[in-house]
């Protein structure tokens, strides 16, 4: 974690200098990260109960990003049945912390000034809604959050920040020792028992989850590259110049990065097909969600994963969900895509690249 953290220093004083962001990962974000791990200690103080909590049956979502899991994961916990996270649960995960920091945060979102990121980046986030889980491993640095920001502007690469599941069993059960307390938390924060979280960079530690949740489902979503490609870089470019700027960063660099992200996003989508061929997924605990069957059909699709998950829904969310189908193809994205040439990359290439995928899952291999 500490090496993760000054690499990270050093990126920023090489591209920012020592100005406002350096300062800020240096004063700001070492504190965070000692306040958070002090005031999780103090929960065992001051919240004993929490360790008293069992995690049943925890629901995961994953797949990548840009491929309908935020939509999905705010689909199921807009009823507030399940003991879902809200982005400022994740930046305080200890009860402690949320204690003391509660009135602030109320009154941020009551003057409005609870907006974290804004539409225009492609993933809109405010204080008080519903977050994805796989943000909680940002507090330890295990996670390729970590590379898809400012340390995947490095000159070195980070295999262990994605590749989770070939790391060592002490690693890898630590860092879902610290998911599970976060999660024992949150039930006890919120008195809902059901957990359902979205973690698609975690498609990695696939396996380690199903070692240590035995009682656990997944549901996996497969979307076409050739949409998510584009959507996700252009979320990366967008959220990096908004928090940092992208303006300063050397052109060779940034396409350095691209192509680096782009080969991790061909990583995610082969190893879980890789797990799939392999038949190291028992098929009453994984399932494959297409998203056009979520874009098309979403009451089908719905029905399908409430069946296979087991998870208790009310009349209000089948309400919801049902008028949401009604609604769903009138839908426009509030954000722009940027083109394929902006980060070095054509259509022909995904196509050869993703070749495995349009062929395993019946995808058509075109645009749109």
């Amino acid at each position: 974690m500490f090496r993760i953290y000054f690499r990270t220093l050093r990126i920023i004083w090489k591209i920012y200098g020592p100005g406002k962001i350096f300062m800020g990962w240096l004063l700001g974000e070492s504190f965070m990260r000692l306040f958070t791990f002090f005031t999780l200690a103090l929960d065992h103080l001051f919240f004993p109960g929490f360790k008293k909590v069992h995690v049943k049956k925890p629901f995961f979502i994953i797949g990548h990003p840009r491929s309908g899991t935020t939509f999905l994961h705010h689909l199921l916990t807009q009823t507030n049945e399940a003991a879902a996270f809200k982005c400022w649960h994740l930046l305080f995960p200890a009860l402690t912390a949320r204690k003391l920091f509660k009135p602030l945060i109320h009154r941020l979102i009551k003057t409005g000034k609870s907006e974290v990121m804004p539409e225009e980046t492609g993933h809109k986030m405010d204080l008080d809604k519903v977050e994805e889980e796989e943000m909680l491993f940002l507090n330890t640095y295990d996670t390729q959050f970590v590379p898809a920001g400012l340390l995947g502007l490095d000159d070195c690469q980070y295999p262990e920040l994605q590749h989770h599941d070939q790391q060592p069993k002490s690693h890898r059960f630590r860092s879902l020792r610290f998911l599970n307390g976060c999660f024992q938390r949150q039930i006890h924060y919120t008195g809902k028992s059901q957990i359902i979280a979205q973690t698609h960079f975690s498609t990695h530690r696939l396996k380690t989850m199903l070692e240590f949740y035995p009682d656990a489902k997944f549901v996996y979503i497969i979307r076409n590259p050739h949409h998510v490609v584009p959507s996700f870089l252009s979320l990366l470019h967008k959220s990096i110049d908004f928090r940092w700027g992208l303006a300063q960063i050397p052109k060779d660099i940034l396409q350095r990065y691209n192509e680096r992200r782009y080969q991790s996003m061909i990583d995610l989508y082969r190893y879980f097909y890789d797990l799939q061929k392999n038949n190291e997924l028992p098929i009453d605990r994984v399932m494959v969600m297409p998203y056009d069957l979520l874009r098309n059909d979403l009451v089908r699709a719905f029905k399908q994963i409430v069946d296979f998950c087991g998870i208790e829904v009310s009349d209000e969310l089948r309400e919801k969900v049902t008028h949401r189908a009604e609604n769903q193809q009138s839908y426009k994205r509030k954000h722009q895509v940027m083109d394929l040439a902006d980060f070095g990359l054509s259509h022909e290439r995904i196509s050869k690249d993703f070749a495995f995928v349009f062929e395993e899952y019946g995808i058509e291999d075109q645009q749109s």
